[in-house]
């Protein structure tokens, strides 16, 4: 009890004019700013050298963007830093000023900064070939922008995979009414692989097994009998789906500000400090839990809201939370963000002397979330009419939300102690999004004309390609709105995974069951099966970017433009953002290479979004060779059905048939066909080729049978078969094993790339 009157007495009183400020905004250039001395600031650092500007100064940094290489986990690697830091510097502002910002490309390669949750004028919001010319190598791009907001914000490249680079850093902007005088500290989360990322998404968009193996969370046939799941594996796989997972990439560390631990030693006994927390990951959502329990939750991607107590606080890719927490009388307190899928964690620890942990979490039941997605027979990834209210999703934290009473706990400005505002919503534990509300009402003025848009987030994770209706931003049209207009978009989820939204240059009323409170979000989650409303005022113009801030979906494709109708183009949109459009269909390849004491095996891919290439070729030692060749388009929105042209050469000179014309053994015919992926995870495939013999072949690759261990089997009407299996040892190399009709057993190694 005399924790939460101490919060309460403290909560940081919000800017009167914020909300309005956010949902009315005005651009203009000449806001009473005024013109006034500016402050340096030294490269390593990034802070003032004679503290911060007052309201209504030009605040000026330098932002020098450099190759460096790191050591996050004993092996050297290369990163991007800013001013030689990763995470990048602080920027600090006060509501009012005017950030003037010069950015340094001293790399030679291009880059770009994005201003995360700032309001700003178009051009300069930093996404490159949408809003923003690119930072060519040994240019400078000045930004110069009004501040009109405060609150807890970030930055980050928008060019290709350089954020998971480490090119991300914090904003701090004070409101320029004073607040409470309370310590703060700025927490940013992130992720770290030691991967190049372009080969991170390479991989993914192959298929690999190997972060699932290291994550044990592969689902494999031999664990699932063990676990006693097998029924629910095989339904899993005839409905074409693949395993279960909570995130795609395995990661090497875990980081708050650069490190796995912080010490915040100058933290008082017994005092309340604010935490600024940032998700400035790639890919990786954290559960936040402190060692003394309730953490005071008072502000939300840097707009305050009632205060809540919580327990459990999960943070979304690009959210940002502002929390108190009260530093131990005796001893010292643990902060600690754990990834979702917990696979590793980072901490701050906040006093001196003896730690309280924060709880641990157990490790996830992937087969229970296995069972649960499986109940809903979401053959396809077809989720529309899914519910998820009865769901157990307990495994996955996709329980149905705790509704907290709509009760109107005041303003932070104007509180009255004696009712104790907070108490009722305090006790709920974990936090939910259902448990924002704003200090103010949200509603938007009623007699605009209104628009709505409704959008599905597909997927295919087969493939690795992300989207919005089926459709990647490259080949997607814009979605159209008017100066003026109450829009709304209604978002389902028709994917397996969660995904973080964000939309750029504009705040959205997040609607839930807060009703006229909804809090303004500039980013949110959406969880899969679920359906989410925001709603804005069109009161922008030109362009502005609408994503999925998991780095790599965004990549795939996860991506639309938002256009205002009527607005004056700027020159990238002139071309129809071609360079922009390019990023999600990169061709990819991969193959794999198998030398067994038989013979050589080469399976080769080369493909984009709808395209692939195909290559697989045998050679015996005896001198028997044959490959097969493919060209491959992808016909239905699900990726099943692909038509190919290709061409069949054979020259096996020691097998029976090695005499006899258009044979198995002796051929070198064109032929088409089509690819159809069956129930259970089995390619069909259908072929004639120029001579008119008719063949049928099934495959089913990768088949797991334990944590690393695979199966692989074929067999066509031309009466071949094989069967293989492989022992992943890493990531590039497996001990392999086959048996082919025709070339007999062998072993050896299969080198993957």
């Amino acid at each position: 009890m005399k924790q939460l009157l101490f919060f309460l007495l403290f909560i940081p009183f919000c800017s009167v004019g914020q909300v309005d400020h956010l949902m009315h905004k005005s651009m203009s250039k000449d806001s009473g700013m005024q013109k006034t001395t500016t402050y340096n600031y030294p490269l390593q650092s990034g802070q003032p050298k004679s503290g911060m500007a007052n309201s209504g100064k030009k605040v000026e940094y330098d932002l020098y963007v450099t190759d460096t290489m790191v050591n996050f986990t004993g092996k050297q690697r290369h990163a991007i830093a800013i001013n030689g830091q990763i995470p990048a510097p602080i920027l600090e502002f006060t509501e009012g000023d005017t950030a003037i910002i010069r950015v340094h490309n001293l790399m030679k390669m291009e880059t770009s900064i994005h201003w995360h949750g700032i309001l700003l004028p178009n051009k300069e919001d930093g996404v490159p070939h949408l809003t923003t010319s690119p930072v060519e190598p040994g240019e400078t791009y000045t930004f110069t922008f009004p501040l009109i907001q405060s609150g807890t914000y970030w930055y980050h490249s928008h060019t290709m995979l350089q954020e998971q680079s480490g090119l991300y850093g914090s904003i701090v902007i004070h409101p320029a009414q004073p607040e409470p005088k309370l310590k703060e500290y700025v927490l940013l989360l992130s992720d770290w692989t030691d991967e190049n990322p372009h080969q991170v998404l390479r991989y993914l968009k192959r298929g690999g097994e190997w972060y699932a193996i290291k994550k044990g969370a592969l689902q494999s046939y031999g664990e699932a009998i063990a676990a006693g799941y097998f029924k629910d594996k095989l339904k899993q796989e005839w409905q074409r789906m693949p395993a279960m997972d909570v995130s795609d990439v395995y990661y090497n560390k875990f980081l708050m500000n650069g490190q796995e631990k912080n010490y915040f030693k100058d933290a008082k006994p017994g005092e309340i400090i604010r935490l600024r927390i940032i998700n400035g990951s790639a890919s990786s959502y954290f559960t936040l839990q402190y060692g003394m329990s309730y953490m005071r939750l008072i502000a939300a991607d840097g707009i305050n809201v009632t205060p809540i107590s919580i327990s459990k606080l999960e943070i979304a890719v690009a959210e940002t939370y502002d929390v108190l927490i009260t530093v131990p009388e005796t001893g010292s307190a643990e902060l600690r963000a754990t990834s979702w899928d917990v696979t590793g964690f980072s901490s701050g620890y906040f006093g001196n002397g003896p730690i309280m942990n924060a709880p641990d979490i157990p490790r996830l039941n992937y087969f229970k979330m296995m069972r649960e997605m499986g109940s809903m027979n979401m053959g396809g990834m077809d989720m529309k009419n899914m519910d998820m209210k009865n769901m157990d999703m307990k495994g996955m934290d996709m329980q149905p939300d705790t509704i907290p009473k709509k009760r109107d706990m005041g303003n932070m400005d104007g509180m009255k102690m004696d009712s104790m505002p907070g108490m009722e919503m305090g006790m709920s534990g974990e936090f939910n999004y259902n448990m924002l509300r704003a200090l103010h009402p949200t509603t938007l003025d009623s007699t605009l004309k209104s628009r709505e848009v409704k959008l599905t987030l597909t997927g295919n994770m087969l493939r690795y390609v992300w989207s919005f209706d089926f459709k990647t931003l490259s080949a997607a049209d814009k979605i159209l709105i008017r100066k003026g207009e109450r829009v709304r978009f209604v978002l389902t989820n028709n994917t397996m995974m969660r995904h973080p939204l964000h939309l750029h240059g504009h705040f959205f009323r997040f609607i839930n069951s807060q009703g006229d409170y909804s809090p303004m979000k500039h980013t949110f989650d959406i969880k899969p099966m679920e359906t989410v409303t925001i709603e804005f005022e069109a009161n922008e113009e030109k362009d502005w970017f609408f994503h999925c801030h998991i780095l790599y979906h965004m990549m795939a494709g996860m991506a639309r433009i938002v256009s205002y109708e009527g607005s004056e183009q700027n020159e990238f949109a002139k071309s129809g953002y071609k360079e922009l459009k390019k990023e999600d269909n990169i061709l990819y390849p991969w193959y794999d290479l198998s030398v067994h004491s038989q013979g050589t095996w080469l399976s080769g891919n080369i493909s984009n979004n709808k395209n692939a290439l195909e290559f697989e070729g045998r050679v015996s030692w005896k001198g028997d060779y044959e490959t097969e060749t493919h060209l491959l388009r992808y016909l239905d929105k699900n990726q099943y059905l692909a038509f190919y042209i290709g061409f069949d050469y054979r020259k096996n000179k020691t097998l029976p048939l090695a005499n006899k014309p258009n044979s198995k053994d002796n051929r070198s015919v064109f032929d088409v066909g089509f690819y159809y992926l069956l129930p259970m995870l089995i390619r069909s495939e259908w072929r004639i080729d120029h001579t008119g013999k008719l063949r049928l072949q099934l495959e089913r690759r990768d088949i797991p049978l334990s944590n690393n261990f695979f199966f692989d089997i074929r067999a066509n009407t031309d009466k071949e078969y094989a069967v293989g299996f492989r022992y992943m040892i890493a990531k590039p190399f497996s001990i392999s094993t086959n048996y082919d009709s025709d070339y007999k057993w062998g072993i050896g190694l299969t080198w993957h790339y």
